[in-house]
């Protein structure tokens, strides 16, 4: 899995174990970065973070103007909507970096677990590709609130599908949900189409193309390659788990090791800079922002010389 990030990433050596002197010291690093970015995240779970600057996209999205069918108004509501799923998205980004770090807590077998962080740092990316897609400051109210009640149709739609399939107790309830969800949809004046569903033209991207608009700009190399092997890890196949066979027997090097905590670090730091960017925060560039970036580049940095 190679790739290059704006954080420099360890070269690593194939037969490179995790305890070591040197991969004791790998690990305290990477357990500083995790802890560095999990505090990072927890303020950015307070509700105040949540409350749009005066004058920013997200504020203006709340005093929006548009009405619904019978001529009233969204208000605040609408919008509002798509600020807790982002920040739902936060909570689980969070909850992933916990388990990341976790992994690397000693006292454990040698060396490191070898999968669990590859399948914790794909579900941070998925977690902050979705939010980083739903928060795009470029997008107008109509759009933002279109991509929030997208979702839920999707959804709901899954959720009638799995009633059916397994319990049929909840199908009535389900396809209740479901038909309220498209009746509030149809009034807001949201134009909708079942295939491909789509609501006021907006369509839902794939997991794939999220995850690659979340690395655009920050990681160089094929980002849809990056997530298809996270992907073969996660899902059980054989390229994934033979990632980590290697000459010295099943391991994981420092490069891949460090590999996961820093993508699910960038995943973050992506999430963080467009909510930011949109009006959430202080500021669109917060100090605290910056501190937190040149904390962690600064021990990545250092894992790089290392073991150079």
């Amino acid at each position: 899995m190679g790739v290059t990030t704006s954080f420099p990433l360890a070269p690593g050596f194939p037969a490179a174990q995790t305890t070591s002197p040197d991969g004791d010291w790998l690990l305290g690093q990477l357990r500083e970065v995790l802890d560095l970015t999990s505090r990072a995240a927890v303020r950015r779970l307070d509700p105040a973070f949540w409350q749009p600057r005066p004058g920013s996209t997200f504020r203006d999205e709340l005093a929006n103007t548009e009405v619904d069918v019978h001529g009233a108004p969204w208000g605040p509501q609408e919008p509002t909507m798509a600020f807790e799923m982002a920040q739902l998205s936060m909570l689980a980004v969070e909850d992933y970096l916990t388990g990341i770090r976790k992994l690397l807590e000693p006292p454990f077998p040698p060396p490191a677990p070898k999968l669990g962080s590859a399948v914790l740092c794909r579900s941070a990316l998925e977690s902050a590709g979705f939010a980083f897609w739903l928060m795009d400051p470029q997008l107008t109210v109509r759009q933002r609130v279109a991509r929030t009640y997208l979702v839920l149709w999707d959804e709901n739609k899954t959720a009638l599908k799995n009633a059916k399939a397994g319990a049929p107790p909840n199908i009535a309830q389900a396809q209740a949900d479901l038909s309220t969800l498209i009746t509030r949809i149809d009034d807001l004046g949201l134009a909708r189409a079942p295939k491909p569903l789509s609501v006021s033209g907006e369509t839902l991207p794939s997991k794939t193309e999220r995850v690659t608009a979340l690395l655009a700009g920050k990681v160089s190399g094929g980002h849809e390659v990056v997530y298809s092997l996270y992907s073969a890890v996660a899902h059980g196949e054989m390229t994934g788990i033979l990632s980590r066979r290697l000459a010295g027997g099943w391991t994981i090097t420092p490069r891949q090791l460090t590999q996961n905590v820093e993508l699910a670090v960038v995943a973050f730091g992506q999430l963080q800079q467009r909510l930011c960017l949109g009006g959430m925060g202080s500021a669109p560039d917060e100090v605290a922002n910056q501190l937190w970036e040149h904390n962690v580049g600064r021990r990545l940095l250092a894992v790089r010389r290392r073991l150079a």
